[in-house]
Parts: structure tokens; C-alpha cells; sequence
């Protein structure tokens, strides 16, 4: 069609079109969409520039740990030098056109350089928010709610944005998003990798989920695979980093609740373990005859990160009070000043959550073990969580009384059983029958010995104690005992 002036002007209807034909073909297809659409919001993702234009020009630092702070210039550095812990800002890509951001950095994040990001700029460019449902980023797609990059998702929504080259940023939503801020996937895309993220993961992951996915990603972007290619290689490498500290359960809890300066800290020996959280849990005989996997709950306090100075939503949450922390001070003591330590309110906030366990007993634990779940105790300020110790307490059992490695039990003769032999069947702890017996004269309180069948040996299940059982002799009631029955024993039984 033509304008008042006569010239041409565009369609609205081909406009699509126009944008599919300048974007590369691996970008134009997002996760669960048909080939040869455009993602809702349009495909941000990529664009007609070649990976050369992207050649990293510096690292841009900025203040107040915001990479959208005031520009600190003192603070650049070339591409290849590695930008530490605590220093916020980003990787300039490209000049003019191309000028791009990547790995839009607050102070806490893992040391990288500049030159190994360009490389993956297109992993920081946004397509658009996938909706899923069932509380799962990986469940059934929602399509007509997804939302363009520069839309607030509302926390509880799950789904997942999807950046460029393939990248994925889950949100399982519902009641993991409680406590999370409304969130752009412009702003989630131009961020480092979440170290959930680089696994393929979200923060509920369990401990399976995170080996399985590292061993997937292992045999995809091992550099024998990859035959070097440098922006893969530089994937395995956060790939393997992310593993080393998400399958270790110390360092994992340290990374939830303070994030990576903390670990940091704590590889330094610059950071204090809080104290352990103590409790009980209850365990059947059955239970460590046999072994047991069964979850309980804990209540606990945690810290609510970023919230130290802001009151949004997500913050007003968190009414708990938080431990105090500990404070150097110039105190005077007569005429000199003395440093001391010194406890004052801390600026945190926290909030009280209940914690699953997942509580493993293994066959041949006893009443007293000790169960240690490594730093998944209250968080306290600057400190490294403390662990949370159960010991086991063991409901009395019905049948059997165990001593050590040993089970005991009893089982009633009759004066006749007793002297003419008896046979016995009991229920062991695993549903199996016991048979036993003897065809003797038994005499009270005798002990039968049925070796191997006792308790497993914790470590070891093929040694296994015995099980010793006592014959309680039942005597017959004067009324049981006829004249008859009296001068026939009078006569016949032996003295």
C-alpha cells in the first residue's frame, strides 16, 4: 500500500515475516513452539550480527553492587583479566551496532573473564517467558500465557525464560516463588548463570537430579567432545564448578542461604560455622532390622537474601527476628581504648520455614546414632549455617528387645511342652517365619540360641547377631488338675 505522500509503507500483517528472515534459523524456533514462528514478544534472542562483532571490548565495572549502578571507570579491566568476587558490572561486547551486554554482574558471582563471555554473548540475550503449569518449569506448556521479555512474571507463575543459544531459566513457581521478587526475563537473561541453571536445574532439585544432569552435560560438552571449541569448553568449565559445589552438601546450603561470597569466605576459613540444631526422630525396630528411607520436618530460621536494606513485598515477608552479630568496637577502659567484640542487632532479616529431611537409616543402626545433616541448621548473619543433628530414639517393639547385635524375645511352654519337647513359628522384623523347637525336657527359663538371626551389623549386613529366646515355663492352675490327674503323676512321675 501506499502513504499520503506515495510512499511505500509496511504492512503490519508482514512484519513477522521480516523479523524471522533477519534472525539466525536456530534462534527463531523457542523451546515448545512450532518451527518457522516468531516467540511471543519478538525473537530478542538474536539478530543479523555475525559472532565476530561481538569481540569483547572490556569490562564495564559499576557501584553499589549493581550492574545498573553508577559507572566506577577506575574499575575496568582488559578481557582477559579475571574479575574477582565483589566487583559489579558487566562485559562490554561489540562497539556501535553490536554493542552489547553480557553477564550482567552484582557482587556476588563466580570469578570469570570478559574474553570467555563475548563468546557466549548470545546466552545473554532474551527470547521471551514460556509458561508452564503443575507447579513445574517442565510441565505442560501454556502458551497463550507466555509474555514478551520486558513483562513482570509474577513469582508463583511457572515456566521458564528462554534465552538465546539454547539457554533455559527455570521457575518451578507456586509455593518455591513465596519468597522471590516479580521478575523481567530481560533483566534474568542478561545475568550470570544461576549455578542451578548451569545444570539445568532450579534450587528444588534433589540430590539424584543434580548427579544425573552433570553426567547428561558431562558427555555433551566434555572437551573431548568439543574438540576444543572454546565457547564449549568454557561451558564445561561452568558446568563442572557448578556440580563441585551443588553435590557437595555443605557448600550447597552455604550457596542457598548467603550465595557465592560466602563460599568464598568459607574456602578462605574467613567464616564461622553457626551452631548445630539438635533433635530427635523416632525409628521402628523394624525400621533399622531393614532399613528405612522416610522424610520429617524441621522448623527453622533462614535469612532472607537482599532484603537487608529493602522492603519490597517479598521482604515484608520476613518478620522474624535474626541472631545478632558479632562487632569489633573501640571501647575505653580507663585511659587507653581497647578493640572488643561486642554483639549488635544485625540488618538481616529472617523468616521461620519448615525444612524437609530426608531421613536414610541404614540396617543395623541402634538407638542413640546420630543422623548429621551438614549446615542445614538456622542461618545466622556471616556465619556458615550449622548442622542439624537427630539422634534416634527406638519405639519399644512388641516381640523382640535388642542388645547389641542380639535380639530377645520370650515365648510360653506349657509344664506338658516342657517335658515332652514343643515347637514354636514367630514373625521375624522382615515378615519372614521362624520355626523352633525342642523335643527335650526344657527347664524354666531356659535360653534357645538360633544363631544368624539377630540384628544386621551396621556396615556389614551379612554378620549378623542371634536370637536368643527364653522359655517361660507356664505352671497348670490347681483347677486344671483333676484327682485323677493327681494320683496318676503320684504314681507315674519320676522323682
Amino acid at each position: 500500500p501506499l502513504g499520503t505522500a506515495g510512499a511505500p509503507v509496511l504492512s503490519l500483517a508482514l512484519l513477522p515475516f521480516l523479523l524471522l528472515e533477519r534472525l539466525p534459523s536456530a534462534l527463531t524456533v523457542g523451546v515448545g513452539e512450532e518451527e518457522g514462528t516468531c516467540p511471543a514478544g519478538g525473537c530478542r534472542g538474536g539478530d543479523e550480527l555475525a559472532e565476530e562483532d561481538y569481540k569483547c571490548v572490556k569490562w564495564r565495572q559499576t557501584g553499589g553492587c549493581n550492574p545498573n549502578g553508577p559507572r566506577e571507570k577506575h574499575g575496568d579491566k582488559p578481557c582477559t583479566e579475571e574479575i574477582p568476587t565483589g566487583a559489579s558490572g558487566y562485559c562490554q561486547c561489540g562497539t556501535g551496532k553490536a554493542k552489547r551486554r553480557a553477564r550482567q554482574s552484582t557482587c556476588d558471582h563466580r570469578p570469570f573473564k570478559c574474553v570467555t563471555e563475548c563468546l557466549q554473548v548470545r546466552r545473554y540475550m532474551c527470547i521471551g517467558w514460556r509458561q508452564t503449569g503443575g507447579c513445574d518449569a517442565d510441565g505442560k506448556r501454556e502458551p497463550h500465557l507466555d509474555k514478551p521479555c520486558d513483562a513482570v512474571v509474577e513469582p508463583r507463575s511457572s515456566g521458564f525464560c528462554e534465552c538465546g543459544d539454547g539457554r533455559i531459566i527455570r521457575k518451578p513457581g507456586c509455593e518455591h516463588g513465596d519468597f522471590a521478587e516479580p521478575f523481567k526475563c530481560e533483566e534474568e537473561c542478561g545475568k550470570e548463570a544461576d549455578l542451578y541453571e548451569e545444570l539445568g536445574l532450579d534450587s528444588s532439585a534433589s540430590e539424584k537430579a543434580i548427579k544425573q544432569a552433570f553426567r547428561k552435560l558431562s558427555l555433551k560438552y566434555h572437551p573431548d567432545k568439543t574438540r576444543n571449541d572454546a565457547r564449549l569448553t568454557a561451558r564445561f568449565a561452568a558446568i563442572r564448578e557448578a556440580y563441585e559445589i551443588l553435590s557437595d552438601p555443605d557448600k550447597r546450603a552455604v550457596f542457598d542461604s548467603a550465595g557465592i561470597k560466602m563460599l568464598d569466605d568459607m574456602k578462605n576459613g574467613k567464616a564461622e560455622k553457626g551452631p548445630s540444631l539438635n533433635g530427635e526422630v523416632k525409628v521402628t525396630l523394624d525400621q533399622m532390622y531393614n532399613g528405612a528411607e522416610f522424610t520429617t520436618q524441621i522448623k527453622r530460621k533462614v535469612i532472607c537474601r537482599g532484603c537487608a536494606d529493602h522492603f519490597t513485598d517479598r521482604c515484608r515477608k520476613c518478620m522474624a527476628q535474626c541472631a545478632k552479630e558479632v562487632e569489633l568496637r573501640n571501647v575505653q577502659m580507663g585511659p587507653m581504648i581497647m578493640q572488643q567484640q561486642v554483639e549488635v542487632p544485625s540488618k538481616q532479616k529472617c523468616r521461620e520455614e519448615q525444612t524437609v529431611l530426608h531421613i536414610e537409616i541404614e540396617p543395623g543402626m541402634s538407638a542413640g546414632d546420630m543422623l548429621t545433616f551438614k549446615s542445614m541448621g538456622e542461618h545466622q548473619p556471616k556465619k556458615i549455617p550449622g548442622d542439624v543433628v537427630l539422634k534416634l530414639v527406638e519405639i519399644k517393639h512388641k516381640v523382640f528387645r535388642r542388645v547389641g547385635i542380639d535380639l530377645h524375645t520370650e515365648v510360653d511352654i506349657s509344664l506338658k511342652e516342657a517335658l515332652l519337647g514343643f515347637e514354636r513359628t514367630l514373625t521375624h522384623l522382615d515378615g519372614r517365619k521362624v520355626t523352633l523347637g525342642y523335643g527335650g525336657v526344657t527347664k524354666p527359663n531356659a535360653i534357645m540360641k538360633v544363631e544368624g538371626e539377630g540384628m544386621p551389623q551396621r556396615g556389614d549386613p551379612t554378620i549378623r547377631g542371634n536370637l536368643l529366646v527364653k522359655c517361660r515355663l507356664v505352671m497348670p492352675e490347681d483347677a486344671d488338675l483333676t484327682a485323677e490327674h493327681r494320683q496318676w503323676l503320684a504314681a507315674n512321675f519320676p522323682r
